[in-house]
């Protein structure tokens, strides 16, 4: 199944009407509004231009999602182009100093850029330049983003789950294709046998599991020398600020899989319309013998596929885990949107001795010593 036919129905769309031959009219308009000020009129305008490109269908793109960053976060504006009375361009950001700004939830955005109808032929850099900003770096904006490509720096593989693409469900897919998926059954009977049976929860409103969740993960953090992001307040706050939002429309949404009594797997994650994006998962590091995780993502899939829900967008970033779920592999681009070369160059820099780091033979040796030398190595990305 091609990616692009996942998400998108446009058939009982009412378009606005066809733009002016040549692409951009002489009589587009910007203007700049504060997140705050995002009203009902905007957000069906801003849906419509989502739904008009399947590059737009993670809920990072939704003004829901923006809204609800802004209520935790300073200086959050969005960027409008209207040409006539139609909206053909719309650019979300953060902005940090007078000039320079970033994709909004820096650190835990999945997908930002230029949301814009595809004839509108109006490029990221005119919009920052109308919204006075110089620059704006990206770490994953689609491939597809107007005039992304002369910025980028590279790219990352971004992972989704087709479950539509197997009519006996995307288990049945992952078992004929991956040896560890068909031997799950096996370690599930072992959890079954030593903790009881499994119960599954796909849409658990608990505070106190969603606490569980938070601690679990920041355990996880802890153990792996891994920066908490959980414990930047912002985020955590965001997280309980979605998990809040009622059905329908864009919410958090928290997975458990118990086995008797015992929660042993838990994901947050993003529910909106037949897109849900995986974001938190994890497991109880005492039951990885069954691996509970694997377990988990079979129960999410069927109970989402169950509900209408035809994909689960594992977001960007290489991670094995990925791989072995997942059967729809894209791309996201990272760099820096500025004119000043020199500029660029050092954000270049920067970004391949990161990537030079990460790549080190002995990082996982010395990951436990850098972090305790430098606990708060990281936070910079997060901060609000």
């Amino acid at each position: 199944m091609n990616a692009n036919t996942l998400v998108i129905n446009t058939e009982a769309l009412h378009p606005p009407d066809e733009p002016e031959p040549g692409g951009r009219s002489d009589s587009t308009r910007f203007d700049l509004v504060a997140a705050a000020d995002i009203d009902a009129a905007l957000k069906s305008q801003w849906k419509f231009i989502r739904q008009t490109n399947c590059i737009y269908q993670s809920p990072f793109f939704s003004p829901e999602f923006i809204v609800a960053a802004s209520d935790l976060l300073p200086n959050v504006e969005v960027g409008l182009a209207t040409q006539g009375e139609r909206l053909v361009a719309i650019f979300p950001f953060q902005r940090c100093r007078r000039s320079t700004a970033r994709p909004v939830g820096l650190g835990i955005n999945d997908a930002h850029g230029l949301v814009a109808l595809p004839n509108a032929r109006l490029s990221l850099r005119e919009m920052m330049h109308e919204c006075k900003v110089k620059s704006f770096p990206f770490h994953a904006a689609p491939r597809e983003t107007s005039d992304i490509a002369e910025f980028q720096i590279g790219a990352t593989r971004s992972y989704l789950a087709d479950l539509t693409v197997d009519p006996l469900g995307y288990e049945n897919y992952l078992r004929n294709r991956s040896h560890t998926i068909d031997k799950q059954a096996q370690k599930t009977r072992r959890m079954i046998r030593e903790l009881g049976p499994l119960r599954f929860e796909f849409d658990c409103r608990d505070s106190a599991m969603l606490q569980h969740l938070f601690d679990l993960k920041c355990e996880q953090y802890k153990r792996t020398h891994i920066f908490n992001i959980l414990g930047v307040p912002w985020i955590r706050q965001l997280l309980t600020s979605l998990h809040q939002r009622p059905a329908p429309g864009l919410r958090g949404i928290l997975n458990v899989l118990y086995a008797g009594e015992k929660p042993v797997a838990l994901h947050y994650g993003m529910l909106e319309g037949n897109l849900l994006h995986y974001w938190f998962p994890v497991f109880d590091p005492k039951v990885s013998f069954g691996s509970p995780g694997t377990q988990l993502f079979l129960e999410v899939a069927r109970e989402a596929a169950a509900r209408g829900v035809t994909a689960i967008d594992m977001g960007y970033g290489e991670q094995p885990y990925k791989t072995k779920l997942t059967n729809v592999i894209t791309e996201m681009c990272y760099g820096l949107v500025d004119e000043n070369p020199f500029r660029r160059r050092w954000y270049e820099q920067k970004k391949s001795f990161s990537e030079r780091l990460s790549r080190l033979q002995f990082k996982e040796a010395i990951k436990p010593w850098a972090r305790r030398l430098l606990p708060s190595f990281g936070r910079g990305v997060y901060q609000a």
